[in-house]
């Protein structure tokens, strides 16, 4: 306990901050939020230990005010140990939990507005982003640039509707929201068959005994993770104890909030990135003051203000949306496992294809593995077999004149396929087609130069989407338009390659009466749009449904029976050492979409290798055994989790700054045993938002300190204005 007059470390929410000394206006604990000034701006802060500028008192400034919100001593700890490990500053890791300026402000007064169901005005897409804004936040009325922010519109369509009276003015105070609603309880809904009983039983034994144990529930798909880790969070919500189910982003689906609603007879409280800023502060503060106790949500959920923690589920564990790579490189299960470590609780770790890193803790007694084997409800796995394009070639298929790619057509489905969908249809099932491209074309080329479409202002050929009309750089989203003709040699211009919309447009033409949709981020813009096309599904109002990845996860529709891979061998060749456990993940979970009802599924995998470990691994469902040889391999290359990685990216505005910097990171490298330092060399994608990008590796073996080499290493070096540096511990991303 401090006294007012005691002069404390403060810990602010910004990026170079590890503390500055204040002195209490007020008492206040070790983790008591303050407000401090800095400079001419206002933090509001945590008391992160005792005052050691040895500064003149006289130098020292008061704090504006302490509050008596508090984190726990082992959530500074968890602060200190995720920065030690991440080599984000102590103040970064504190902005992803301070992250709402006006947490601790009275609600403010300002125009609000209701969206109108009753209105009449035809629904362009920009107005039912604004329709499908009010309906992800519980129809609560906002303000104009809440709408804008999350509708993704211009003031110009919120303005628009308001005079049409679809939007209608309510001035109203924000006030606090009553979270009584939200109050779970136990709807006794689902009967548990024995493995998930055996599984929860184990997890529910931790709750009641506290401590840490970490626990991979490690279920085929559809095997019923969800109503196992459900039972868990009730056990430890039932004992006075918060619960975060963290799932990536596109998991966050209405059948899971359904399945959630019965569970617990309440709807849950979500976090995830669109939501109103009102909301967002609402959601924090309830947190924080322990009115809220069980949370649903994405990476970011990990740090809100939890008090008294004493669960987490990490749902698709294996996922790539846990890295974060924006506001500092951390993994959010890895960093899930440390603060349950650091404050003595169980953590659920949940997949159909673990991680490689996740399944070595558990090959080295970390993690207790608790498998889940056959399917809920009795039904089976689909069959899995492989279209060898090298003998089944896919046939051609004519466009109608008067269009820009009339005539005859290389087509990417093959003959087997083709057949396998006019069987599936006829028999009244669906069809899921997946390929993990969005556009039309992903090259456009003149064949006579060799002229090909490129961002001006990112290293990387621009994307033709058809539905759009223009060409679209999936680094940075600037648009133009198609030349029509080359601007080089004034030749036509081709498309190369597909991307899901051209597999639409084939299907359409060989299969004329079946009804299909789109399902990418460029279609999908919304939560809602997707659960609209979700219940089309489910209504069987959709016959073949074309997607990328939002696909891969999360949904279960009982009468989809076919599922075809349109590029198997899309990911199976790429720089990254993690490139096979990836595409074997990715590939599984799609393959799992199929024969979740009573009739049983067919999965087919179109590729040039049907002789590749991951498609043979998939097709015999021995995941264990590839993962065995894929990790193999890693060890013997010292990759992780046999190894570790730092990556140092440095990004300038001119590329003379890049070369001059990394001249001085190279002269000032380290020479420390077990530790090698590889580059620098281009980024593989060198140009981004016009700043230009090197990379440098640093590698080790698991008992190598890397950390401290590497803050040692760049702290000799001085950066200029507009340079970057970004460090990222065990990198997910090479490009």
């Amino acid at each position: 306990m401090f006294k007012a007059g005691d002069i404390v470390k403060i810990l602010i929410p910004n990026v170079v901050n590890t503390g500055y000394d204040y002195r209490l206006t007020a008492d206040a604990d070790l983790g008591s939020f303050v407000k401090v000034g800095v400079m001419n701006h206002k933090y509001i802060g945590v008391v992160y230990g005792i005052g050691d500028s040895d500064l003149p008192e006289n130098k020292i400034k008061d704090t504006l005010d302490v509050f008596s919100d508090k984190l726990s001593v082992n959530d500074l700890q968890w602060i200190q140990k995720m920065s030690t490990w991440t080599l984000m500053t102590p103040g970064a890791v504190l902005r992803l939990i301070v992250n709402i300026p006006d947490a601790f402000s009275p609600p403010r007064v300002e125009q609000l507005y209701k969206y109108n169901a009753d209105s009449v005005v035809r629904m362009t897409d920009a107005r039912q982003a604004v329709a499908d804004a009010f309906d992800s936040n519980y129809n609560e009325p906002m303000s104009i640039s809440d709408v804008q922010n999350i509708a993704k519109v211009s003031g110009a369509v919120v303005k628009g509707m308001i005079q049409r009276g679809v939007l209608i003015p309510c001035d109203v105070r924000v006030q606090e929201t009553d979270f009584s609603k939200y109050q779970c309880k136990d709807m006794g809904t689902v009967r548990l068959n024995e493995e998930q009983a055996a599984a929860a039983l184990e997890i529910n034994q931790a709750i009641d005994n506290g401590g840490f144990s970490a626990y991979l529930l490690d279920g085929i798909t559809g095997s019923g993770k969800t109503q196992v880790y459900f039972d868990s969070a009730w056990r430890a919500y039932s004992r006075g104890q918060s619960v975060l189910l963290m799932m990536p982003e596109i998991a966050l689906t209405a059948q899971f909030m359904s399945r959630y609603e019965k569970r617990f007879g309440a709807p849950p409280v979500v976090w995830h990135s669109n939501l109103t800023a009102a909301r967002r502060r609402e959601i924090w503060r309830g947190v924080l003051r322990g009115d809220i106790r069980m949370v649903v949500g994405t990476r970011s959920a990990l740090f809100l203000p939890w008090q008294n923690l004493g669960l987490i589920v990490v749902d698709e564990e294996h996922d790539g949306s846990y890295k974060q790579e924006d506001m500092g490189n951390y993994h959010a299960r890895d960093m899930a496992v440390l603060r349950a470590k650091i404050s003595g609780f169980p953590i659920v770790l949940a997949s159909a294809t673990p991680s490689a890193e996740t399944l070595q803790n558990v090959a080295d007694g970390k993690y207790k593995q608790l498998r889940l084997t056959s399917r809920f409800g009795g039904a089976s796995l689909p069959k899995i077999e492989t279209i060898d394009l090298r003998e089944d070639k896919p046939e051609q298929y004519k466009i109608s004149s008067g269009t820009e790619e009339s005539g005859p057509q290389t087509g990417y489905l093959s003959q087997g396929l083709c057949e396998t969908i006019r069987e599936t249809l006829g028999a009244g099932h669906q069809v899921m087609l997946f390929i993990n491209r969005r556009g039309f074309a992903p090259v456009v080329q003149c064949k006579k130069c060799g002229w090909v479409a490129q961002c001006p202002d990112c290293s990387v050929g621009m994307t033709y989407h058809k539905q759009l009309g223009k060409l679209l750089c999936h680094m940075c989203g600037r648009t133009t338009t198609l030349p029509e003709k080359c601007p080089v040699c004034g030749d036509a211009v081709s498309y190369r390659g597909a991307g899901l919309e051209k597999i639409q447009e084939e299907v359409n033409i060989k299969f004329p009466s079946a009804r299909t949709a789109l399902v990418s981020s460029d279609t999908m813009i919304s939560r809602q749009a997707l659960e609209r096309l979700v219940a089309k599904m489910e209504t069987g109002d959709i016959d073949i449904v074309i997607g990328t990845q939002i696909l891969a996860k999360g949904h279960h529709f009982p009468n989809l029976t076919l599922v075809g891979v349109v590029d198997a061998d899309m990911g199976l060749f790429g720089t990254d050492f993690r490139a096979a456990e990836h595409t074997f993940q990715q590939l599984f979970q799609v393959a799992g979409r199929a024969g979740r009802g009573t009739v049983p599924g067919r999965v087919l995998l179109q590729t040039y290798q049907p002789e590749h470990p991951v498609l043979k691994a998939i097709c015999s469902g021995n995941r264990d055994a590839f993962m065995s040889a894929d990790m193999a391999a890693r060890r013997s290359a010292k990759m992780p989790p046999y190894g570790q990685l730092i990556a140092i990216i440095v990004e300038a505005d001119k590329e003379t700054k890049l070369k001059k910097v990394c001249e001085m990171l190279v002269n000032a490298a380290p020479a420390a045993a077990g530790v090698k330092i590889m580059g620098p060399i281009a980024a593989q994608i060198y140009q981004v938002r016009n700043w230009y990008r090197m990379r440098f590796l640093v590698a080790g073996d698991m008992r190598a300190m890397l950390q401290p080499v590497v803050k040692h290493w760049v702290t000799k070096v001085r950066l200029p204005a507009n340079v970057r540096l970004k460090i990222d511990v065990n990198p997910q991303n090479f490009m």
